[in-house]
């Protein structure tokens, strides 16, 4: 069974201001004050997701619904598989995970879902812009363009903007 150690009750989430510096902008912290949360990422993008999923998952009074979309290329490509499937497995009624890969090859044993990710998926396996939600999205530059505009933007455009998510809700690493 996975069991989530959190000593700090704190996750901040932060990003550099430039690549010429070591200050951080903080994005937020935990608590995320919403009863949905949505991830979205892409390649080593997880590694922050990583952090929140830790202080949601680990907190035991925390009763926040989190779903999760993360893309690769190939299976070998999943960072840190092992935990967050055994996350997933652990805290089924909280943590839904879905694997998605760009480039797996069509004869391998890969089982899960395919290509990158798109309005079906997130349609599947986000919240509803009407819920008590946020979306996490962190990744490639390209995933950003198409989910929700860049990075450095506050503006939201892309798939999440065209479903209905306003840039109060979806939040750019």
């Amino acid at each position: 069974m996975a069991r989530w150690a959190n000593t700090s009750r704190i996750s901040l989430l932060a990003s550099p201001l430039s690549s010429s510096t070591s200050s951080l902008i903080v994005k937020l912290q935990y608590p995320f004050k919403a009863k949905k949360i949505g991830i979205i990422c892409g390649g080593t993008g997880v590694a922050p997701m990583i952090q929140a999923l830790h202080a949601l998952l680990g907190t035991a009074e925390d009763t926040t619904e989190v779903s999760m979309l993360y893309g690769s290329q190939l299976e070998n490509d999943i960072l840190a598989k092992d935990t967050l499937d055994a996350w997933a497995t652990a805290g089924k009624e909280r943590f839904a995970l879905t694997h998605v890969l760009s480039g797996e090859p069509e004869g391998s044993s890969w089982v899960g879902a395919r290509g990158h990710v798109d309005e079906a998926l997130v349609k599947a396996n986000m919240p509803s812009p009407d819920d008590d939600c946020l979306i996490f999205v962190c990744g490639p530059a390209p995933m950003y363009d198409a989910l929700c505009g860049p990075r450095t933007d506050k503006e939201l455009t892309g798939l999440l903007a065209s479903l209905g998510f306003s840039a109060d809700q979806v939040v750019k690493f």
